[in-house]
């Protein structure tokens, strides 16, 4: 029989994983797979990418327990280390169910940080965003800060065979990606998280209210992901640009889907996929289900979901 806490890590794992669901059905997002087409991928689909979310379900209760026995143990400086070595496991899983497609490794390193945060603040009895923000950047602050000064020591090293695309990207234009994401509390989340509400509360159904916040969270967020396969100077000039014109076009309350298969199209050309700002707003999906006042009732929490949640069938 399970203790408090494991059914309390089990209503988390279960937010986590219907986020990573979510977000895969929301349509139609720009240069990205849904279920409407394979966006700027041609290596992966949808069918691929519900694979790979099945694959994971089953890990983030564990992430939600590893905080919450750290923060029960006063051992939180060694919670990132067992975040991570689950989120190999985690990668492991994803590879052999997709064949060895990068379908949500992003996504397994942010939201498991944002799952191990949480468990801290279920054993705190704060489940708030704001909480959840402030547990995430201290668990992972003190060892990004040394691992981008050993990026620069690599460069300095010139051993850059060892560096990944994202420590590519960091020394040559200063853009930290999801790693400062998380440092700084995900301030783009935070952002689309305020969008996700607004729009909901102006009417706006959950799918219509999703591709909103993503919008602005491509908007602001550092997407490695969009600068390896278009350049920097595209993010930062041309995307930038459409993805603002879009913003300022498309109504959730009053969809016209128009712009966003414009933006879908042009990104499609230029080989750009916005994975990043996808992992960021599986988060805010995830946070957005995790306010529970009172964390007895986490798990009638989840039988709140249907109101927003199955209104993407209808797109």
């Amino acid at each position: 029989m399970k203790t408090q806490n494991e059914n309390f890590a089990t209503a988390i794992g279960a937010l986590a994983a219907l986020a990573t669901f979510v977000e895969i059905a929301i349509s139609p997002k720009p240069g990205l797979v849904d279920s409407c087409g394979a966006g700027a991928h041609k290596d992966m689909d949808w069918a691929l990418f519900m694979a790979s979310a099945s694959a994971l379900a089953s890990y983030w209760e564990e992430q939600a327990l590893e905080g919450m026995r750290c923060a029960e143990s006063g051992a939180r400086d060694a919670l990132l280390a067992k975040l991570r070595s689950r989120g190999v496991d985690m990668e492991s899983a994803m590879f052999l169910a997709t064949g060895g497609v990068n379908t949500h490794k992003g996504a397994i390193f942010a939201l498991s940080i944002m799952v191990g945060a949480t468990g801290i603040c279920l054993s705190e009895g704060d489940c708030s965003p704001d909480n959840i923000f402030s547990k995430s950047s201290e668990i992972i602050s003190p060892t990004m800060a040394n691992e981008f000064a050993n990026m620069k020591q690599k460069a300095l090293a010139r051993d850059e065979a060892s560096l990944t695309n994202g420590e590519k990207i960091f020394l040559r234009y200063g853009v930290g990606g999801i790693r400062k994401e998380a440092m700084d509390g995900f301030p783009s989340v935070r952002n689309g998280l305020a969008e996700y509400e607004t729009a909901l509360a102006n009417g706006a159904r959950g799918n219509d209210a999703a591709l909103s916040a993503l919008l602005h969270i491509m908007s602001v967020c550092e997407d490695t992901n969009v600068i390896h396969r278009a350049g920097f100077d595209f993010w930062r000039g041309e995307y930038m640009e459409r993805v603002e014109a879009t913003k300022k076009r498309f109504d959730s309350a009053k969809p016209d889907y128009s712009s966003l298969l414009e933006l879908d199209e042009f990104l499609i050309e230029k080989n750009a996929s916005p994975g990043g700002a996808a992992d960021l707003l599986a988060c805010t999906l995830f946070l957005y289900r995790s306010k529970i006042p009172d964390i007895n009732n986490a798990s009638q929490k989840l039988g709140q979901w249907r109101s927003h949640d199955e209104s993407w069938k209808e797109t």
